[in-house]
């Protein structure tokens, strides 16, 4: 988890590449596409970039699906993602399949790169680092292929990828903490994982000590409920900004049970975090990549709660080391509390 190596800089990563430029990331969580939308913002003022999700190109049943079943394990039974970990079976399955059969249309990933005239394509995410890669290992496409690693740990996905194809991997870790079969001529760029604008412009805005906001990913998961009555019991001066994201049962149970408290208030999906940053002081949060890089950004302190296995595990222990964050336990949060409101 410790990156030794001198840091790229990615405003410079325009000289590398050759344009037009696509960034591909996944709707999956959202997180990752949030961090290929901070990368379009590093890119777009020095060279044509676009950004697109994966999803844009497979059909909306199965992609719908596939939301649906990951969105089912990750709430009822998380286990499950560590044993993908210990057998990859799924993602092994996949690349066979696709390394000996035509099995799947790339048709319209190949259109777009045509029509818009793609040079060079970066996957945030191994989702569509593996549909690229897989264009190119089949139909022997020239454009170039870049990678970028979003979570601070090794992800299992990007193991059975077609590596030969790919020319390049942006990271937030060392090489040497990762066992993908790296090709020799590949660039490999150890970098910092951007938040969009938005939040670095909060840093220098302190939020205010007695508001705190309260978020559990895109789909709402975790004991948001458990979390607010305690913080309601425990602080009573603090003001609760919580936000359900798709989760509309979450966000009518805490509207019925504290309509009439005036010191928590309750939101849907946002499409950004940053107005309720630049009021709070601290977040409470499961570990999302996005959420994590933009907590950090904005300088605000940060409160973990048990996040999505491996993945989010690895981002909670880099954001304990490296961003000051820490645990949530309410005692914890309200000593933090008292000491900072004084």
């Amino acid at each position: 988890m410790t990156q030794k190596e001198p840091v790229f800089n990615l405003e410079h990563l325009h000289e590398r590449l050759e344009g037009p430029v696509l960034i591909v990331s996944t709707k999956v969580g959202r997180g990752m596409y949030y961090l290929g939308d901070a990368l379009y913002e590093i890119l777009r003022l020095k060279i044509e970039t676009h950004h697109v999700a994966i999803e844009d190109f497979q059909a909306k049943k199965s992609v719908h699906e596939d939301l649906e079943r990951y969105k089912i394990i990750s709430s009822r039974f998380p286990w499950l993602l560590y044993l993908i970990y210990k057998f990859p079976f799924i993602y092994y399955r996949k690349y066979l399949r696709e390394k000996y059969f035509n099995l799947c249309d790339l048709t319209p990933i190949r259109h777009c790169l045509e029509v818009r005239g793609i040079k060079t394509v970066i996957c945030i995410s191994h989702r569509p680092a593996f549909w690229f890669s897989c264009l190119r290992f089949k139909e022997k496409l020239g454009f170039h292929l870049w990678g970028l690693l979003g979570e601070y740990g090794r992800s299992l996905g990007w193991k059975y990828i077609f590596w030969e194809q790919m020319e390049g991997f942006l990271s937030p870790i060392e090489k040497s903490e990762m066992d993908f079969p790296f090709s020799q001529n590949l660039q490999f760029l150890p970098i910092v994982l951007p938040a969009r604008k938005d939040y670095y412009g909060l840093a220098g805005i302190p939020g205010d000590k007695n508001k705190v906001l309260l978020v559990c990913g895109f789909w709402g998961q975790g004991p948001i409920l458990n979390i607010l009555r305690s913080l309601l019991h425990e602080v009573p001066d603090l003001e609760i900004h919580v936000v359900c994201g798709e989760n509309e049962e979450l966000r009518k149970k805490i509207l019925e049970n504290y309509k009439d408290h005036m010191a928590c208030k309750v939101y849907g999906v946002v499409g950004s975090l940053a107005h309720l940053l630049k009021a709070c002081g601290s977040i409470i949060t499961k570990p999302g990549i996005s959420t994590v890089l933009e907590a950090h950004a904005s300088k605000r302190k940060m409160f973990l709660l048990k996040g999505m296995p491996v993945a989010e595990d690895h981002n909670a222990q880099y954001a304990i080391e490296y961003f000051g964050a820490e645990w949530f336990k309410v005692q914890d949060f309200k000593k933090w509390h008292s000491q900072n409101s004084a």
